[in-house]
């Protein structure tokens, strides 16, 4: 399938069955909170996603099994449903939060981080979701348990629901077609059995394949030797399996293993507003993760009752590169191979403080290794090593008032840079503060500040990138101080529903890592620590449902920030405007009933005036805004009573139906028209 989203939001706004667990959260005399099991707080669900807020810092949920994107979305089709995501020039997904850009941003599967790597990020297009329950995004830092660099949001994705239960027995299964061939198929089964005494196990597994000739080129963007209506070098074949183990006591002792791998081939497509773009293809990407999650269940200790929960995890990538003469792509003049292997390690302790706290304590570690070699030169070695010990303490002032704030101290080495110059090792502390006000049975009001430090990421320090860098072992820490305050609410009026989120941010990222050019004849790109990178905006994320069992719904998000750039290098502190983030971006959707039980939805997305730096001429390019729109039609079908392959659910839409040129950074734009259908069994 095209990786563009259908759909913002599905139909039906109900309370979440979270809520009712959230009366758990206060400590007892008799019992501790289960940490894992309560993720929002004050919540209102659609079926796609949530509003809600985790230590005083907003947070969305999202179920990826009701997405209209695809029957198997990919991290990044989900995150499309937020605005969070860009395509950078390696044609990666970006994941920019307030400013930020994607190294800051931490992604956990299971509990086991898998942004600390080589590179400290991890391509969204290529994570599939497929046998995930739910996806949560903190868009900022919502606990520093979470462990070492994860300061500009994260996305935990879990598949169980955070407290050690899987899905019940069934059979999954969906595919989907767009008009040039794409096509998706997915299929997954999972069984459960109760144990005696109480105590369950379950089992899921599954797998998806997905591939496309490439995306669509929209009318107006450049692209010469684009053929067939479709971007050069933008094909896709890719393939994912998974299998994930749950096991859970009566008194709630738990243990969890899940198996998790991809391999792709894919090209990338060329940047088209310079004139020496990037001419890469990956012949093959490879992932493998294995993440294993223990926790006791709650257990009494001498001052009180206690949870513990360990996770361990192993994150194994290979990687070529080929990049090529000309856009032909059939003359080979450089190769890049990679392979990483990260072992990270989580223990988290959390004990009641008399009645009315909870004291949670955590350490992180990883060991990342990784071989770089280019054509035939000999394999260059690196190592990092990644640590954080951090607590938390959280307050019940009454029923209705949290406040929590916590202390954390992360570290970083490099014992093996390839033979390049060692960098000392670094230590910075963090420190968080938040606030939780339920002000009505209505409304939740939240606010937060932190401060935490990013380590610079091997290829950051090392990595030539095919001779386009050069490397900088000289690279420091940056360091993100943020706050953050909102409201969630959530009113019902009869047969009307209506929930929204309201947030406004303040950031500022010193010593901030950004790439420059060097002067002729060089021309390399060379990453320094030099700005000051200061942003501020508002989130706004409304819905309303009018009707029954078949409302009307109307939901819309927007986005408004200004960030600055200040190069602290200059007299005054000159200002510029910061690449590839718009002031603004909104999503309208609109989702109607439709006789014989079809229903219709249809949305704009606007993504406001960007600013890059063309790599060429220095100079800044400024890109228009957009207003872009999408339609479609879905029906379920009731097939028989129940069992397996009771339900089929049936959707045709068209993705950017004025053909629309938008833009994720200059020169690469957006898919164009596409017409889909997709079709899940359950």
């Amino acid at each position: 399938m095209t990786v563009r989203s259908a759909s913002r939001l599905a139909a039906l706004l109900v309370f979440a069955p979270i809520g009712e667990e959230l009366g758990a959260q206060t400590p007892r005399r008799d019992s501790v909170p289960d940490s894992t099991a309560v993720q929002l707080q004050a919540v209102t669900v659609t079926e796609a996603r949530a509003a809600g807020a985790v230590g005083g810092a907003s947070a969305v949920l999202i179920r990826p099994s009701v997405l209209r994107s695809s029957p198997a979305p990919t991290l990044e089709q989900a995150l499309r449903e937020t605005p969070f995501v860009q395509q950078n020039a390696r044609g990666e997904v970006e994941i920019s939060v307030r400013g930020s850009d994607s190294r800051q941003a931490a992604v956990l599967l299971d509990g086991v981080p898998i942004t600390l790597g080589w590179d400290h990020r991890t391509d969204p297009s290529l994570i599939p979701l497929t046998g995930t329950q739910s996806l949560t995004l903190v868009r900022g830092l919502g606990s520093l348990l979470l462990g070492p660099n994860a300061l500009g949001g994260t996305m935990e994705v879990r598949h169980d629901d955070g407290a050690g239960r899987a899905v019940a027995r069934g059979v999954r299964s969906g595919a989907g077609v767009d008009h040039y061939g794409s096509t998706i198929a997915t299929l997954a089964a999972s069984a459960r059995r109760q144990l005696p005494g109480g105590g369950a196990f379950s089992v899921e597994a599954g797998g998806s394949h997905r591939q496309r000739d490439g995306v669509t080129l929209p009318d107006g963007a450049t692209d010469l030797t684009a053929r067939d209506g479709l971007r050069t070098n933008s094909d896709l074949r890719h393939f994912d399996g998974f299998a994930s183990f749950r096991w859970r006591s009566a008194t709630g002792w738990r243990a969890g293993l899940t198996v998790s791998g991809f391999t792709a081939e894919r090209g990338v497509p060329p940047e088209e507003h310079i004139e020496e773009p990037r001419l890469w293809r990956y012949p093959y990407v490879r992932r493998a993760l294995a993440a294993l999650s223990l926790g006791t269940g709650s257990f009494r200790t001498p001052l009180g009752d206690a949870l513990l929960e360990a996770g361990a995890g192993y994150h194994y990538g290979h990687v070529k590169i080929e990049s090529f003469t000309d856009r032909d792509y059939t003359t080979v003049d450089a190769v890049e191979r990679g392979r990483e292997k990260t072992w990270t390690a989580r223990a988290q302790l959390t004990h009641s403080v008399g009645s009315r706290a909870a004291f949670k304590t955590a350490i992180t570690a990883a060991d990342i290794r990784y071989a770089e070699t280019f054509d035939s030169d000999p394999t260059a070695n690196y190592h990092q090593r990644i640590w954080s010990a951090a607590s938390e303490l959280e307050f019940f002032l009454s029923d209705r008032t949290t406040v929590a704030g916590g202390l954390a101290h992360d570290r970083a080495s490099t014992p093996e840079t390839g033979g390049r110059a060692l960098q000392e090792p670094f230590s910075n502390p963090g420190w968080r503060a938040g606030l939780a006000h339920q002000l009505s049975d209505a409304v939740r009001l939240h606010a937060s500040a932190s401060r935490r430090s990013r380590f610079p990421a091997l290829r950051e320090l090392y990595s030539g990138a095919l001779n386009r860098f050069l490397p900088n072992p000289d690279l420091k820490p940056e360091t993100l101080l943020g706050v953050e305050a909102g409201m969630t609410a959530h009113r019902s009026f009869g047969r009307t529903d209506a929930t929204a989120q309201v947030t406004g941010f303040r950031h500022q990222l010193d010593d901030a890592v950004i790439r420059i050019t060097l002067p002729a004849p060089d021309r390399r790109f060379m990453r320094v620590n030099r700005d000051r990178i200061n942003s501020f905006g508002a989130e706004l994320l409304v819905g309303f449902s009018f009707g029954g069992a078949r409302p009307v719904t109307l939901t819309a998000d927007a986005l408004l920030q200004k960030i600055t750039i200040h190069d602290i290098t200059q007299a005054g502190e000159p200002e510029r405007h910061a690449e590839n983030n718009p002031q603004a971006r909104g999503t309208l959707e609109l989702g109607v009933p439709l006789p014989w039980m079809v229903r219709a939805y249809g949305n704009a997305r606007y993504t406001g005036t960007q600013y890059c730096l063309n790599a060429d001429t220095g100079n800044e390019m400024t890109l228009d805004p957009q207003v872009e729109a999408d339609i479609g039609l879905e029906r379920s079908f009731r097939l028989w009573g129940g069992g397996w392959f009771s339900s089929l659910g049936a959707l045709v839409a068209v993705d950017n139906l004025a053909d629309r040129v938008v833009f994720d950074q200059c020169g690469l734009p957006q898919p164009g028209r596409t017409f889909r259908v997709m079709v899940t069994l359950r």
